[in-house]
């Protein structure tokens, strides 16, 4: 046998131990399956799940009183052979995926569809509680690396430290190469982090209540400093603003007219040595509960749906830059005297002259006669101040990082385009002109380009 041979004999033995023990620490225990018992569970569904009999589970886990079942209690699972360890939940954080989550816990895609009663990967979205696998030799804290264009998969394991056929095995690649852009697990060394990102990406998180039609999210990313964010979701571009140095934040409304269901959230960068990732994860939008009315307009002229259209998109082009320097600390202003004094909620579903529902209310209307002073509630740039047909005369700040407030129907307006604006500043008067049923402020803020829930600005501190 020659010198070649032989080496190729013991290569395709180096990738059959590494293919055949990828990180198992351990292997599945004799007596079974380890379940936890969860919310909800009986013996029965228990024993439905993983297409076993109760008396099973009974003998295996040595139970006396089977009635007696409590949340936390470990059950052993027997004849469980398409998966091994101890089962646990976990909801689905930013920044991992179904095939993140599959490679850290060393799972095959029918154990995933199984243990998830999966049809397709997109149903483990952001915060699904997904059922996982441990004390198997999963990737807990391994590193993880973004393959570049071009790079060969040896290249990477020599940069990371890692063995190549072991790096296959980990990541279950059919073969030799990766897709660029496809984030590895590199587990010579450690990283805290999502999966689905590279290890210069720590955290990713939603703050307050998440996904939901109407309202602001709030995205918080920790990264090794000089990382370049972005991403996008819904169509609008995330823009991120440094809160530190490795620290960044981006606003963004979700719309009021996005169906509830499934949608992707991608967050996409450049790390600091110039490496460019990209990350897609399905996240839920759940309702508002918003309500609907009906409203009866004097003027049909102001129904016209074109000049409607027309007016609207003159407004989204306002409001569509994320200028970056940030104007607001703390607690926003009112902008009105009498904010408990509500005629109309944002979110609204509503249908003028018995006409169909079409249309929502985009912001949120405060009583009061003609002449009340409208106050700016948080420092800011005037970029609009004039009459247009349906808002009647109009007045738009741009408070930074992509946030602006509107004020509608005024019966004058006291500032001017350009001018500097502050908390609690008088920048005009409550009126009734354009499309209304009566003397109000209709304000707005607008987030990311997306129409948001005006009393949440109020309400909380945003970044």
């Amino acid at each position: 046998m020659t010198g070649r041979a032989v080496v190729a004999l013991l290569v395709v033995a180096v990738f059959a131990a590494a293919i055949a023990q990828p990180a198992y620490a351990q292997q599945q225990e004799e007596d079974g399956l380890r379940y936890p018992v969860q919310p909800g569970d009986t013996l029965s569904s228990i024993a439905l799940r993983f297409n076993v009999s109760i008396d099973e589970i009974v003998r295996a886990s040595s139970l006396t009183n089977p009635n007696n079942l409590n949340v936390g209690d470990i059950l052993i699972i027997p004849g469980v052979d398409w998966v091994e360890g101890t089962l646990f939940f976990q909801n689905v954080p930013l920044g991992e995926t179904y095939v993140s989550l599959k490679r850290r816990y060393l799972l095959s895609d029918a154990s995933m569809a199984l243990l998830n009663q999966l049809t397709s990967p997109n149903q483990l979205y952001y915060g699904f509680p997904a059922m996982l696998a441990s004390d198997r030799g999963e990737l807990a804290n391994s590193a993880r690396a973004v393959v570049s264009a071009g790079q060969p998969l040896w290249e990477l394991a020599a940069i990371s430290g890692d063995n190549p056929w072991a790096l296959m095995a980990y990541n279950q690649l059919l073969g030799a190469w990766a897709v660029p852009g496809d984030v590895l697990f590199t587990p010579a060394g450690q990283a805290a982090g999502p999966g689905g990102l590279p290890s210069g990406v720590h955290s990713v998180e939603v703050e307050g209540i998440g996904f939901v039609q109407g309202r602001t999210l709030v995205v918080n990313v920790v990264s090794d400093e000089g990382t370049q964010l972005g991403g996008e979701f819904f169509g609008a571009p995330l823009h991120f603003f440094a809160e530190s140095d490795t620290q960044q934040v981006a606003l963004q409304g979700v719309p009021l007219y996005a169906e509830t269901g499934t949608f992707d959230f991608t967050l996409s960068g450049t790390l600091a040595d110039g490496a460019s990732f990209s990350l897609t994860q399905p996240v839920r939008v759940a309702s508002g509960g918003y309500e609907s009315e009906t409203l009866t307009v004097n003027d049909p002229a102001l129904l016209n749906p074109e000049l409607s259209e027309r007016e609207m998109q003159q407004v989204y082009a306002m409001v569509a830059d994320a200028t970056p320097d940030k104007r607001w600390a703390g607690y926003w202003g009112a902008p009105h005297p009498y904010i408990n004094v509500i005629n109309s909620r944002f979110g609204i579903h509503r249908s003028y002259n018995n006409g169909e529902y079409e249309n929502y209310h985009y912001g949120i209307d405060f009583g009061g006669g003609v002449g009340i002073e409208i106050w700016a509630p948080a420092p800011g740039t005037v970029i609009f101040a004039g009459p247009l047909d349906v808002r009647g005369n109009v007045t738009i700040i741009d408070h930074g990082w992509g946030v602006y407030t509107g004020y509608f129907h005024q019966s004058q307006i006291l500032v001017e385009l350009g001018d500097q604006v502050q908390t609690g500043q008088v920048i005009g008067l409550v009126g009734a002109t354009g499309r209304i049923t009566g003397a109000h402020l209709h304000w707005e803020v607008w987030v990311g380009g997306v129409a948001v829930e005006p009393m949440d600005w109020l309400n909380r501190i945003y970044p």
